[in-house]
């Protein structure tokens, strides 16, 4: 038979036969293979947390980058002028995507 090509959201492909006896059987035509998950289940939490705290730094990194450029373009020498509230308020968005509650619990 063909080899199948099937969207990755396709866990499995199942056929309806008859045997023969007459009855109908399914036959699993194609089924996804499981990955095998990585990494020790103590260290789960860790990886998870490490993982948000990364995640808040990147956005308050790209909210302060545009903010850095919106005043750049608005006046010569805007973005050492409107340094610390960009700063203070890409940190705001960063501590947003934080969520310091949730860095323990799941």
């Amino acid at each position: 038979m063909d080899i199948l090509r099937v969207s990755p959201s396709v866990r499995r492909i199942t056929i309806l036969q008859r045997d023969g006896n007459g009855h109908t059987v399914p036959v699993v035509m194609y089924e996804r293979k499981s990955k095998k998950k990585r990494g020790s289940g103590v260290f789960r939490p860790i990886e998870r947390a490490t993982r948000r705290v990364v995640d808040a730094q990147r956005r308050a990194a790209e909210s302060y980058l545009s903010r850095h450029d919106r005043s750049n373009e608005k006046r010569k020498d805007g973005w050492i002028r409107d340094f610390p509230i960009n700063t203070v308020r890409a940190m705001r968005r960063g501590n947003r995507a934080l969520k310091i509650s949730r860095l323990v619990l799941p």
